[in-house]
């Protein structure tokens, strides 16, 4: 036994060991150290309490400046720990600035050993902190900020580790004295679990946290850290806020600054992340979630200006050291931003942008950086509101855009890939301005670099509005805001690449537009609803052309389809218009004004193709199809009855073109018309009344006479005035045919009493090969019925759109009664009509601006009746007048030629013919013979036979008359004619000597016919040749009886031939009975010639007492003729 344990080592040293503890130097040894640790547990329990107490309050009352008592000191030297209790730290007013309830330290004796500060535990509990700011920039602490934040030498880390640091129940109330607010920061709790400088603790993970209630809003941090002081440095930190007012910040703010904070609460989820990654390179990330909720932000005036719901920022990682950003998710829901332009232009955000560049413009700015890499993977809008107020335009605008959804997908700070929103849907409500009860937008990509827009799909539904024009004539709806920022911001845009949009399908349904132009009287109102409108691939770029289809409904009863295809840029659309039944009498007040009718109903329709495409030269259209004007009825609102009506008015094989103008039309078809003319009872046609002028009431008409020539003035062709500029050549027109049919005209006049009324019924005809081109004509040709009876006709050529006018046509009235015309006659001859018709034939051509018109009036058998007592009626012989016009078959037949140049200004067609009738009538009055000779002498006068001085013999010139006169006579066989001798008492009877004297030379040559046996004749039949005269005329003054003159001898002279028939004539007897006589005899003549050769009845030529004397109209020796 003995030799195994000797052949053990182990043994053998504990063996030893043993030994030697129970010796005697062993014992003194421990007996010193129980003694040690004895005192040091006596003095630590014992006398380290009151003198720790007292160096601290003393050290800290020194280095604080102000009062510090503590209440309790204890300390276990055996387990390295102590605790202080109840330290408060007073102001010199009383006033607790800081303090703690306990603080609680358990040091480890590693200390020892690592050369530094080795804790186990650190617990404090409620510490208090108290600071009031009393100026700016100054605190009640500012004595001991300034002190601690002066300049130090740089000092090496020390060598501590510090395990479980707790904090709880702590407590910061910062009193704001120049802003009024206090701030608590109450249920501070923070925990360290480690922080080590020491080399052997540098890898081990330290988790701290915080926890605190800042007014009222809790806040936690949680977190964990390596490797702080040595290697690379890694910490993380989260960050739990929840409810944290911001509005509270809001006097800490910048007082420049444009806005105002009014609530706010902040909650947060945040990890914190600061990393070292390399030697001088290091990380601070950001991750997690932040949310804004119940945000309110006034304008520094007080007007709103932004408020949400709640903002959701999801961070994926934010390194705020290197600029780089990336943002998860940002979601805004209830958004509310306010809008409002004022009337200068100025919009309230960019006004703000502006102020608060301005107010950062005085700060030094360093140079600009790289910017910032940012990028947004997800944004939603949701529930949003915009308040919008615009007062820039003519009418203010305010409302609202409603139920905000906007789905946008990545964004980044390059902005190279396109911005995709999935959906956007809204709806509006601008008051009765606009109503839009869904907006929808999908599918939406914004290409920035490329200035692309892409819409795959937007709709809008249940739209309302109201468009309105003034007074003034300026439109008041949605006009686009007058920003002056805007008007800067186009003449700084450096990039003018125009934007191209495309939208694949558009829907809009469910539209109604109100339009309200205020500027008529009554107001004219429009309306358009029912409107749908489907439109694809919709696009901005050139040559991309898309489709359109479009239904509404115009003023309640009409429709309107349009279908075809579009391209935006350039314009070039092709479309298919249809038009049903739209009513005209919406558009009545736009006349109203300036015409005295008024439209009581009208449709127009219209089927067709319209094209427009915009060039070079401008906007240039065609139009292909018809057009058609129905049921249209207008009211003569003077007189008060139906003016113009019609069942259709069809325009049809249309071919308009705007540039160059062109208009072609292949049909116009008016059918079941009717108009009527009025004749006031001031003697004012309608039509001169249609057109309203500024001078109220029309001049009555004073006679007979001068109402047809005033009438006749209203049609007087326009005198050419001389341009003062280049007239633009006419557009070519073309019209392939016109047809009229079923047409009814009535004439009413209320300007004679009684009334006359008339129609003219059953027009038809056509016109066809209507054309602007020269030397084209059209043919004519119209029927109809007047009174129903009389059956009336137009044909011809003219061609009316020509630069030079052509018209050649002949129109026929026959059988016209004229018994209705007795209020005429009545008024204005004094007699009414017992019978009578009435035929009209006229031809008129123009050409060359020269018009020649025959114009002959066929009256049957017309016969006055009873006298009719009337101011008006006329003091000349109407019977006298009828009676010379009418032939002995009771027919008036009269052709009234008209000629004469449009050029002249004064030349009127219908003023020409009215005075021709005029006349006509005055000239049976008062110059019957006159108008007699023109009818049938060929204008020579016929009221007188002219004689030879002395004689009573008709020459050829008065026997031509005498002719004339018998011819008229005979036709007119209700005409007696007067006959009146008259001679001239000086010329007759020199001119009876002369007679004398030539019949006694006749009578000298008789007597040698006589003796010679020669068969002779009468007196009268004589004829002495020149070359006997002499001679005959010496016998005859032989055969005188007077006194001759006689030589010295007694003998008769023989005289020359002049100095004879002096003396004979001299000596010749005529007196006054001779001169009564001869004027007899010339009457008698002319009965006799009347009756034997005219063979005028004897009972219808009557001899009145022959006249002696001259008168104004000229010779003397004649006959005068009267009708009675």
């Amino acid at each position: 036994m003995t030799e195994q344990l000797s052949g053990n080592p182990s043994t053998t040293a504990t063996a030893r060991a043993v030994a030697a503890l129970k010796g005697p130097r062993t014992r003194r040894i421990g007996l010193w150290l129980a003694g040690l640790i004895l005192g040091f547990g006596v003095v630590g329990y014992l006398a380290g309490p009151p003198l720790m107490k007292w160096l601290l309050v003393k050290q800290l009352s020194t280095e604080l400046h102000r009062q510090v008592s503590i209440e309790q000191i204890d300390i276990n030297p055996y387990a390295l720990s102590a605790r202080v209790a109840g330290v408060s730290v007073k102001a010199d007013d009383g006033r607790e600035v800081a303090g703690f309830d306990e603080l609680f330290v358990n040091l480890s004796s590693f200390s020892l050993f690592q050369l530094g500060l080795v804790a186990d535990e650190i617990r404090l509990q409620g510490p208090r902190v108290a600071v009031a700011r009393v100026a700016e920039g100054r605190y009640d602490i500012s004595d001991l900020l300034d002190e601690w934040l002066k300049p130090k030498e740089p000092s090496p880390t020390p060598r501590f580790s510090i395990n479980n640091i707790q904090v709880s129940g702590g407590k910061v109330v910062f009193d704001d004295q120049p802003k009024g607010r206090v701030h608590t920061v109450s249920d501070i709790g923070f925990a360290l679990p480690f922080i080590s400088s020491l080399p052997y603790q540098a890898k081990i993970v330290v988790e701290p946290s915080f926890s605190a209630t800042f007014d009222g809003a809790p806040l936690a941090l949680k977190g964990r850290s390596t490797e702080i002081f040595e290697g690379n440095l890694q910490s993380e930190l989260n960050l739990d806020l929840d409810r944290l007012d911001l509005a509270g910040f809001q006097p800490y703010l910048p007082s420049s600054l444009p806005v105002r904070l009014k609530s706010g609460t902040l909650d947060s989820e945040l990890r914190i992340v600061f990393k070292e990654l390399s030697e001088k390179v290091f990380s601070f990330t950001v991750v997690g979630s932040a949310h804004i909720s119940g945000f309110d932000m006034d304008e520094a005036t007080g007007a709103p200006l932004v408020a949400w719901k709640r903002l959701d920022v999801d961070v994926e990682n934010a390194d705020l050291i290197n600029r780089r950003f990336a943002v998860r998710r940002v979601a805004l829901d209830g958004m509310e931003p306010y809008v409002a332009i004022n009337r200068s232009g100025e919009m309230n955000w960019l006004r703000l942008v502006e102020q608060i560049a301005e107010g950062a413009g005085g700060e030094a700015r360093e140079p600009a950086a790289k910017p910032p890499e940012w990028s947004v993977g997800e944004i939603r809008l949701s529930n949003g509101r915009m308040h919008w107020q615009d007062e820039s335009t003519v009418r203010p605008t305010s409302g609202d855009v409603l139920d905000i959804d906007v789905a946008v997908g990545k964004i980044d700070g390059t902005l190279a890939e396109p911005i995709e929103i999935s959906e956007a849907t809204y709806r509006v409500d601008l008051g009765d301005r606009m109503r839009i009860g869904r907006v929808a937008v999908k599918g939406v990509r914004i290409d920035l670099p490329r200035h692309r827009v892409e819409v795959a799909e937007a709709a809008a539904r249940e739209a309302r509005a109201l468009l309105v024009r003034n007074k003034e004539g300026k439109i008041e709806w949605l006009s686009s805001p007058v920003l002056k920022t805007v008007r800067k911001a186009r003449e700084d845009l450096s990039d003018e690449r125009p934007w191209q949009t495309s939208v694949t399908k558009l829907t809009v349904d469910d539209v109604a537009v109100r339009v309200e132009d205020r500027s008529t009287a009554p107001v004219a109102i429009q309306t358009i609803d029912g409107f749908s409108l489907l439109a694809e691939n919709l696009s901005t770029e050139p040559g991309k052309a898309g489709t359109v289809s479009l239904k509404s409904r115009i003023n309640q009863k009409g429709s309107l389809k349009v279908d075809g295809s579009v391209q935006l840029m350039p314009l070039l659309a092709s479309l298919k218009v249809e038009t049903q039944a739209i009513p005209l009498l919406p558009l009545q007040p736009y006349f109203t004004g300036f015409l005295n009718i008024a439209l009581t109903r009208g449709l127009v329709s219209n089927v067709g193709e319209l094209t427009a495409q915009m060039g070079k030269d401008g906007m240039n259209a065609t139009y292909k199809g018809s057009l058609t004007l129905g049921d249209l009825l207008a009211i003569d609102k003077v007189n008060n009855a139906d003016f113009l009506k019609w069942k259709s008015l069809y325009l049809g094989g249309i071919d308009f073109r705007l540039q160059p103008m062109v208009v072609n039309v292949g049909e116009v078809a008016l059918s079941d018309f009717y108009s009527r003319l009025i004749l006031s009872k001031e003697g004012r046609l309608n039509l001169q009344d249609i057109v309203r002028k500024p001078e109220a009431g029309a001049q009555p008409v004073a006679s007979a006479a001068e109402r047809p020539v005033a009438g006749a003035a209203a049609g007087k062709a326009a005198a050419p005035v001389p341009p003062t500029t280049a007239q633009a050549p006419t557009p070519p027109i073309r019209i392939a045919k016109v047809t009229l049919q079923g047409g009814t005209v009535n004439f009413s006049d209320f300007f004679v009493k009684p009334n006359y009324t008339v129609n003219l019924t059953k027009v038809s005809g056509r016109v066809s090969g209507l054309s602007s081109a020269a030397d084209t004509v059209a043919d004519l040709e119209l029927r109809g019925k007047y009174a129903n009876s009389a059956p009336v006709q137009v044909v011809g050529k003219l061609n009316p759109l020509a630069a030079k006018s052509f018209l050649d046509i002949k129109a026929d009235v026959t059988g016209v009664d004229l018994v209705p015309f007795s209020p005429y006659s009545g008024k204005y001859a004094g007699y009414n009509i017992d019978k009578g018709k009435l035929s009209l034939n006229v031809a008129y051509k123009l050409e060359n601006n020269k018009l020649a018109a025959e114009n002959r009036l066929f009256v049957d058998q017309l016969t006055f009746g009873d006298k009719v007592d009337s101011p008006d009626a006329t003091t000349l012989p109407v019977n006298l007048a009828i009676a010379l016009l009418k032939n002995n078959r009771g027919e008036i037949d009269l052709n009234l030629p008209i000629s004469g140049s449009l050029d002249d200004p004064d030349f009127s067609v219908g003023g020409l013919i009215i005075q021709v009738i005029v006349n006509l009538f005055v000239k049976a009055v008062t110059s019957p013979f006159a108008l007699l000779g023109s009818m049938f002498g060929g204008g020579e006068e016929l009221s007188n036979i002219e004689f030879g001085a002395g004689r009573a013999s008709l020459g050829d010139t008065a026997t031509k008359r005498l002719e004339s006169l018998a011819k008229a006579l005979t036709e007119r066989d209700s005409l007696k004619l007067e006959v009146t001798g008259r001679a001239d008492p000086e010329a007759d009877k020199e001119g009876l000597k002369r007679v004398a004297m030539e019949r006694a030379v006749k009578g000298e040559k008789l007597k040698d016919q006589i003796r010679k046996g020669t068969e002779g004749g009468s007196l009268d039949s004589v004829e002495i040749d020149p070359a006997e005269y002499p001679e005959y005329l010496k016998r005859a003054y032989k055969e005188a009886k007077f006194p001759k003159p006689r030589n010295v001898i007694g003998m008769q002279k023989d005289l020359p031939v002049e100095e004879m028939e002096k003396l004979m004539l001299t000596n010749l007897p005529a007196s006054d009975d001779d001169v009564r006589e001869l004027a007899l005899q010339r009457a008698e003549t002319v009965q006799g010639w009347l009756i034997e050769q005219g063979k005028v009845p004897a009972e219808r030529i009557f001899l009145v007492p022959p006249k002696r004397g001259g008168d104004d109209k000229g010779n003397g020796s004649r006959v005068d003729f009267s009708l009675r």
